[in-house]
């Protein structure tokens, strides 16, 4: 799509869970193209073409609908008990209902803390090395792939990528506390452990937590972190869209023509 550039414009997009477009600029026209990126695969002897989807926000949808389902759930069964019982056993269909609420929960909560993982690594250029001294005394080089694979999400979240996009850490924000909590959680359900009296029993007292009412603001911290760092840079390209205002700058080249060539008729 072309426009003239003489004054901002706002863009739609069909769904929000796209990666967000681009907008090049012809700088001898003042007019701009509106581009989205589209991935193409063959399977199985077709050709399936689609907008790329943004991945954190893939997550993010995941985790809000999952989230939802777990607050209904727990509403209707759980919390309608407080201040009636001081014992509640639950079996029959309502042990249905329990274990529909621990997927639930537990979707929600990994598909969260997957996509601030996932909003951490494209955060960090390809280009990006650091130096830091170890525990000897020794300096060393990490590089974009070294801190995806070996940094905590916490601390690329906290320590890198304010570094990267020149912003405060969110370790000052009240949330912080809440997604340290989350990600405490997250790692208990991913790396079960055995019980410590007797292992050969599954360690399942993270499902306590899972139960308490605080669960649900722990989880929506995941949220408020993605939020603020879309809030502290509208325009990052890879960054989802669905938290507030976003903004596409302009690539200016000088002729359309030395930009783009035809490749392919729908």
């Amino acid at each position: 799509m072309a426009q003239s550039n003489t004054e901002e414009k706002s863009l739609k997009v069909s769904d929000i869970r796209m990666l967000r477009p681009f907008v090049v600029l012809e700088k001898k026209s003042n007019m701009s193209v509106v581009i989205q990126q589209t991935e193409t695969f063959s399977v199985e002897n077709c050709k399936i073409s689609f907008f790329t989807p943004n991945n954190v926000s893939l997550f993010v949808s995941i985790s809000h609908r999952e989230l939802k389902e777990a607050e209904r759930i727990y509403k209707s069964l759980i919390h309608k008990a407080f201040g009636k019982k001081n014992k509640m056993k639950i079996k029959g269909r309502n042990l249905t209902r329990l274990y529909n609420y621990f997927e639930h929960i537990q979707s929600s909560i990994i598909a969260i803390y997957t996509a601030i993982e996932s909003l951490a690594n494209i955060a960090i250029p390809h280009s990006y090395k650091l130096e830091r001294k170890n525990n000897k005394g020794v300096t060393e080089l990490w590089d974009k792939e070294s801190i995806e694979r070996w940094y905590k999400t916490s601390e690329k979240i906290s320590d890198i990528v304010p570094g990267v996009l020149e912003i405060d850490s969110p370790k000052k924000l009240p949330l912080w506390q809440k997604f340290k909590e989350l990600e405490d959680i997250r790692n208990e359900i991913i790396h079960q452990k055995t019980a410590i009296k007797s292992k050969t029993d599954v360690d399942s007292r993270f499902l306590a937590r899972l139960l308490q009412p605080t669960i649900f603001s722990t989880i929506k911290s995941g949220f408020d972190l993605i939020s603020y760092f879309c809030s502290m840079d509208k325009s990052h390209a890879y960054f989802p869209l669905g938290f507030g205002v976003a903004h596409v700058k302009p690539e200016e080249v000088d002729d359309f023509g030395d930009t783009f060539e035809k490749i392919e008729d729908d």
